[in-house]
């Protein structure tokens, strides 16, 4: 079973961020929906190449991960809470978002419209991605 390695699940509300997330630190993010049983599914997954209470606020103010208008309709579970973790560079934050992507389902699955991005100027790619391609291409010319 796949795992964040986050703290949390908390109430994706402002008060909360600005009381528990303090750090001024780059880091990785999950958005999702926290059931009555404390459960948490993931439905969005991201970084913050500055701090995660930034970036968690910017989600929260323009309703970034939130499903669409179908979801409404089918009665998807809605977007109530999150998990955060801190990191020591930008790189780390980014490798372990594009794990988190590929390990909760990715654009199948996620409310993610595309594979979390390396931040510009930077050559950093996803494993993940590299490892599929690679294994796919083997498949092809074997």
């Amino acid at each position: 079973m796949a795992k964040l390695d986050m703290d949390g699940p908390l109430k994706l509300e402002e008060k909360v961020i600005l009381k528990e997330v303090i750090q001024p630190m780059p880091g990785s993010f999950a958005l999702g929906h926290l059931a009555a049983n404390r459960s948490f599914e993931v439905l969005y997954v991201s970084y913050s190449e500055t701090t995660v209470q930034e970036a968690l606020l910017t989600c929260l103010k323009k309703r970034i991960g939130q499903g669409g208008f179908m979801d409404k309709l089918t009665g998807k579970n809605k977007i109530n809470a999150f998990k955060y973790s801190y990191a020591n560079s930008v790189e780390a934050c980014f490798h372990k978002t594009c794990k988190n992507f590929h390990d909760f389902g990715g654009l199948k699955v996620l409310n993610n419209k595309e594979h979390p991005r390396p931040p510009k100027k930077s050559d950093w790619i996803c494993s993940r991605c590299t490892e599929e391609l690679t294994a796919s291409f083997k498949v092809k010319a074997g």
